[in-house]
Parts: C-alpha cells; sequence; structure tokens
C-alpha cells in the first residue's frame, strides 16, 4: 500500500497489515466468513450441529452469517482509521450478541457442544475485537 498525505488524512498513516489483534481477527473473521459461504454444510458440522442435512434456507442463513464476518473481517484492514474503528465496534457488537444467541439457543435445547463452539467462538471473537480497539486507540492519535 502506498503511503502518501491523503493516507495519512484519512488513516493516521497506519498500516493495515502487519501483527497484532487486529491482523489475527481480520484473518479468522474473513477465514470463517468465507468458509461458510462457499460451503455452509462443512460450516454446519464445523460449529458442532452435527450431520443435519443442510436445505436451502439452512445455506441461506450460513451465507448470511458468513458474509457478516468476510465483510468485517476485510474492513477491519481498510486504510482509514474510522473505517478500522467502526468494524471493529460492529464487530464487537455482533459477536456479544452472538453470545447471547448462543445462551438462548442452550436454554431452549440446542445440542450443548455447538452453543458452547458457537458461544465460545463468538465471544473469542469479542475479545480479540476489545484488544484491537484498545491497540487501535493507541495508535491513530490525532495530531
Amino acid at each position: 500500500m502506498q503511503s502518501n498525505s491523503r493516507t495519512s488524512e484519512r488513516g493516521g498513516g497506519r498500516s493495515t497489515g502487519g501483527s497484532g489483534p487486529a491482523s489475527v481477527l481480520s484473518v479468522l473473521r474473513s477465514l470463517v466468513g468465507a468458509g461458510t459461504w462457499v460451503s455452509p454444510a462443512s460450516s454446519w458440522r464445523t460449529f458442532g450441529f452435527g450431520s443435519t442435512a443442510v436445505d436451502a434456507s439452512t445455506a441461506l442463513l450460513g451465507r448470511l452469517f458468513g458474509v457478516r464476518d468476510l465483510a468485517l473481517g476485510q474492513a477491519v484492514r481498510h486504510e482509514s482509521a474510522d473505517v478500522r474503528r467502526a468494524a471493529l465496534r460492529v464487530g464487537v457488537l455482533c459477536d456479544s450478541m452472538d453470545v447471547v444467541a448462543s445462551v438462548l439457543a442452550l436454554r431452549r435445547g440446542a445440542p450443548r457442544a455447538s452453543g458452547v463452539l458457537v458461544g465460545g467462538g463468538a465471544a473469542f471473537f469479542a475479545a480479540l475485537g476489545g484488544l484491537a480497539l484498545k491497540a487501535e486507540r493507541s495508535t491513530t492519535r490525532p495530531g
């Protein structure tokens, strides 16, 4: 990516590559999202929902989830600090609500393995997003 004064004005001149919580989150979220969009049936099994046949409606829901994660994962790498922070905030909100949804599902009799796996993964993503937000604030100060 080319660094110039326009990039510096919009994004604080920060590189979107490298390591750290945001990069790890971007890669993981993008992989989960792309994988779920490409193969909802494989993701269904990976998330602990068993070998239940994935019909068109289930595949649709999987792809809706998948594209959300793919978009959020890529937005975390945007050159603009404002876009990165917004993507991280939205991701933490979505992941937190996914944890709540997992708890509700478990209370209604969902398979324990799937509830724990999905809820645990969402909690991990929410925590990683929080760490990334904290790091983002410390590296993109006005001035």
